[in-house]
């Protein structure tokens, strides 16, 4: 599989593959019919992380269960919005050994799962598909919710995976207008975090970027209301108020080293 963005659109182009590569086609009922999908989680499926990116009409939830920070991109310098899973590259306080999230909110790009919504080539025109990776152990021939009905139609499952990659398609378009304006307003700054465990253990960690509370209110009037106008204020203020949610992050790591 190779593939290109074409501006907020995943193009995927197909090609054979080995069973160690990824292998994404376009979901179709004559083809796939007999296909279905038991949502999972777990470090096989790239779950064992320290932060997964969300997006901005991701905020107003994830605030509520996780820290969000803002990271920048190594090669881009472009900061992205992510929540903090633990404190360590591999360390997710979140997931547990049953194969679950432990959380009221779990991200769109882990929701996702092995699916990515892109254009399909169908005669002289372009429509939008989901992309389904057929390499991934949670896609499976027979087994249960299938993605399609009998009739041929869309199943529930199938819809649900819809929705999420639309709703994530959705916050593509405000991530680099919010990202302008945050730092136009000069709202951003670092956050390290110096953390004394139960055991003895002192965690430093260098998290990110956060919302400088203090900044965010002494904004003139002119910018308050731009940033109001366009959306981003309550944003600001979301990513402010996760940011005591590291708390239950420490929390739960003290519990796993007891």
């Amino acid at each position: 599989m190779s593939g290109i963005f074409l501006g907020r659109l995943f193009l995927v182009h197909t090609r054979k593959t080995d069973n160690t590569m990824k292998d994404f086609q376009p979901l179709s009922f004559g083809q796939h019919k007999t296909l279905g999908y038991a949502e999972k989680y777990g470090a096989e499926y790239g779950h064992q992380v320290g932060a997964v990116m969300i997006l901005p009409n991701e905020f107003a939830k994830a605030q509520r269960e996780y820290p969000i920070l803002f990271r920048k991109d190594s090669e881009t310098g472009r900061f992205l919005p992510v929540v903090l899973l633990g404190f360590e590259e591999h360390e997710n306080l979140f997931l547990n050994e049953n194969a679950t999230w432990d959380a009221r909110y779990i991200p769109l790009a882990v929701r996702q799962g092995p699916f990515l919504i892109g254009l399909q080539q169908q005669e002289a025109e372009q429509r939008l598909a989901i992309y389904a990776d057929l390499n991934d152990s949670r896609i499976q021939q027979n087994v249960e919710p299938a993605l399609f009905n009998t009739d041929g139609s869309a199943s529930s499952t199938l819809n649900e995976i819809r929705d999420t990659l639309s709703v994530r398609h959705k916050g593509s378009e405000l991530l680099e207008p919010m990202i302008e304006a945050f730092l136009k307003c000069n709202i951003l700054e670092r956050v390290m975090i110096e953390i004394d465990l139960s055991h003895g253990t002192t965690i430093k960690f260098d998290a990110g970027y956060t919302v400088h509370i203090e900044n965010l209110i002494a904004l003139e009037n002119d910018a308050v209301v731009a940033l109001h106008k366009s959306g981003f204020l309550s944003l600001a203020y979301n990513v402010a108020d996760s940011v005591n949610n590291i708390q239950r992050l420490i929390d739960i790591k003290n519990a796993r080293m007891k």
